[in-house]
């Protein structure tokens, strides 16, 4: 019996169907005749063709007995991250022992569904399987956080890592495949269960400023007052005790805010909070507005992003995986789902997470696409990220054992 192992394939080739085909051939050689049970297509939204055609294709280059996949802004894979150009890039994984469940919720679903039996019946894992996930949804027809909500209160503490598809405009712009077929709505996703161990790193490339402040008065997602004084006269005292590189990144739109994601620790530090844009301000009021509810009681802290500390953080969340894993099982490979806003946009340079995790975990095989939102967990609960990457590194349970 052969072992786990996952290949990764991409191509920049000007028509769809060539890329498709040269992504393939990359994958099949690294399979060198091992099957494969699971293939992720991702593709650039640049192209346009028969997508029906291609998946069919693929399916015929692969033989997959799952597919799954998405359109993207910018698509990952061979150690390359590639952005608004033609690319198409296949993962295509050998996975002994383990099961796979597919399945598509479209978005009339979604809003009827509540959890337990209806995402029991839709996957066809029982939660005592202890699943792991695989999610892409369409940013304009599906509610992310409901999705993540139901998922959870189904499959409790079992990891999500996925992202929203990017690069479109307009409702119906985005793809998402599943088999042969290609939805403009709703999500898609893929359960594994059996021999197969999907850690998750989720890096939001910010550091804390200032200190926390406890939120005394908000009013949806507009924050009023921080530890009883206006919201805005505290932002203004932060970030004049900046030092001046750091109040120069502010001033090119770097701040945020975290909002802290477990109120019970002692004291807070970077990979605690939630990272939310800032998205206005009342001078009148002396209030902010921030992309996500406020409420009165959580815990806020200013926070600023730049290249280096994105790289560092994830360095640091890397190499702590790696201390944490089994010296006996070796990392196969690893999924990535980039925000839309890192890559060349951040770094000046492309390739530049792709490169970190090849630096610190070797030349395992990478895939994903860049989001308009990223999907991972932090302190078991699944959440949807901004500016973040959310990274699946993935290995058996234990080794299989080939046959005598």
């Amino acid at each position: 019996m052969s072992g786990m192992r996952f290949t990764s394939g991409i191509s920049d080739a000007v028509s769809a169907q060539e890329a498709a085909k040269a992504a393939c051939r990359q994958v099949r050689a690294q399979l060198d005749g091992a099957p494969a049970h699971l293939a992720l297509l991702f593709a650039s939204t640049v192209y346009r063709t028969d997508w029906p055609a291609l998946l069919a294709a693929v399916h015929e280059q692969l033989g997959p007995q799952v597919l799954i996949g998405c359109s993207g802004s910018g698509i990952i894979g061979g150690g390359r991250e590639l952005e608004w150009v033609p690319a198409l890039s296949v993962v295509a994984a050998h996975l002994p022992e383990v099961r796979l469940y597919p399945f598509f919720v479209s978005s009339d679903e979604l809003e009827q569904a509540s959890p337990g039996g209806f995402w029991i019946d839709k996957i066809g894992a029982p939660p005592d399987s202890q699943p792991q996930f695989i999610v892409f949804a369409d940013p304009y027809t599906c509610h992310p956080t409901r999705l993540l909500e139901q998922l959870g209160g189904t499959y409790r503490q079992r990891p999500v890592i996925g992202g929203l598809v990017s690069g479109g405009n307009n409702p119906g712009e985005h793809l998402l495949f599943m088999g042969t077929e290609v939805y403009q709505e709703g999500a898609v996703g893929v359960a594994m269960t059996g021999n197969i161990v999907m850690e998750t790193v989720i890096s939001q490339g910010c550091r804390p400023i200032g200190r926390p402040y406890v939120i005394t008065r908000a009013e949806d997602n507009v924050v009023a007052e921080l530890g009883g004084r206006q919201a805005l006269g505290v932002l203004h005292e932060v970030l004049s005790q900046l030092a001046p590189a750091d109040r120069e990144l502010a001033q090119r739109g770097s701040i945020f805010v975290g909002v802290a994601i477990n109120e019970m620790r002692p004291r807070f530090s970077a990979g605690d909070f939630l990272i939310r844009n800032i998205v206005g301000i009342d001078p009148e009021q002396g209030a902010i507005a921030i992309a996500e509810p406020a409420e009165t009681g959580h815990t806020l802290q200013f926070q600023l992003r730049d290249p280096a500390t994105s790289k560092q953080e994830l360095r640091r969340l890397l190499q702590a995986a790696a201390h944490s894993a089994p010296t006996a099982t070796p990392l196969a490979g690893c999924l990535l789902f980039d925000c839309a806003g890192r890559g060349k946009s951040l770094y000046g340079l492309a390739h530049q997470d792709v490169r970190t995790i090849q630096m610190v975990s070797g030349k395992v095989p990478i895939g994903g696409f860049f989001c308009s939102g990223e999907i991972g967990p932090i302190g078991g609960i699944n959440l949807i990220h901004g500016y973040t990457a959310s990274l699946g590194l993935f290995r058996p349970h234990h080794l299989a054992v080939p046959a005598s």
